[in-house]
């Protein structure tokens, strides 16, 4: 293994300085997706700028447990009865699992702010977890103090951009409207990347902006059936995906 080798990466950064995320999406689906359009749209001023953003959609969404997980990725985005606001959140998923460091501040520093029931979050929360984050892991997050500081505010502007915060230096946290489709897309997903914990103590179930029992109760409802099966062990639930044809 590769002692100079880290864990956590600067492309909460560059992710954060990319304009626009609906045409990112569009241009992620043409190139490397399902479906076949112009990407023109995603343009930057010079050439090293879209080498830049590109590198950087590879690097920090482009990372897949399985080939399932793939192909689920690139339908949902390309599916058009996703709104914008439910391919965002779909976005955010997939940041959760391919990217370490915004997984790592999403749930420790802003889902536990949403399950505390807090209204908002500020960079320097978010800050300060970095720099915790840096004193505590060896070999981790060996930036300037001023790069934390970008780190920290790029990471709430990815979230103002996915649709979860609002305003400016206090940001106020969104709750999104998880729809049947999406509640669907993410019991499938969380269990594509951790099969291994096919049920409520899966560590993905945190980003579903729910509460254990709303969980339990959306899993039985009978419009599911297609897509699991179910089993109560104790307090916890074992979900079974369907093969979908």
């Amino acid at each position: 293994m590769d002692k100079n080798k880290t864990k956590y990466d600067s492309g909460v950064n560059i992710m954060g300085s990319i304009p626009d995320y609906n045409v990112m999406l569009d241009y992620v689906s043409d190139t490397y997706g399902v479906t076949d359009g112009s990407a023109g749209a995603f343009q930057f001023r010079t050439e090293k700028s879209l080498k830049r953003f590109v590198s950087a959609i590879e690097a920090c969404i482009l990372k897949f447990r399985n080939d399932t997980h793939q192909q689920m990725f690139f339908e949902a985005i390309a599916d058009k009865e996703f709104s914008f606001s439910e391919r965002l959140i779909i976005l955010f998923w997939q940041l959760t699992y391919s990217n370490c460091l915004f997984s790592l501040i999403t749930r420790e520093v802003f889902m536990k702010a949403v399950y505390s029931g807090r209204i908002t979050i500020m960079a320097d929360e978010v800050l300060a977890f970095l720099r915790y984050v840096k004193e505590t892991n060896p070999g981790e997050l060996q930036w300037s103090d001023d790069t934390l500081k970008i780190s920290a505010s790029k990471y709430l502007t990815i979230m103002k951009k996915l649709g979860l915060a609002e305003g400016t230096t206090r940001k106020t946290i969104q709750h999104p409207v998880i729809t049947q489709r999406l509640f669907v897309y993410f019991v499938r997903f969380a269990i594509t990347v951790c099969p291994d914990s096919p049920t409520l103590d899966n560590p993905y179930m945190v980003f579903s902006f729910s509460e254990r029992q709303t969980i339990i109760s959306r899993l039985k409802k009978i419009e599911n059936i297609p897509y699991w099966d179910i089993t109560q062990i104790g307090n916890d639930i074992k979900i079974d995906i369907k093969k979908q044809s």
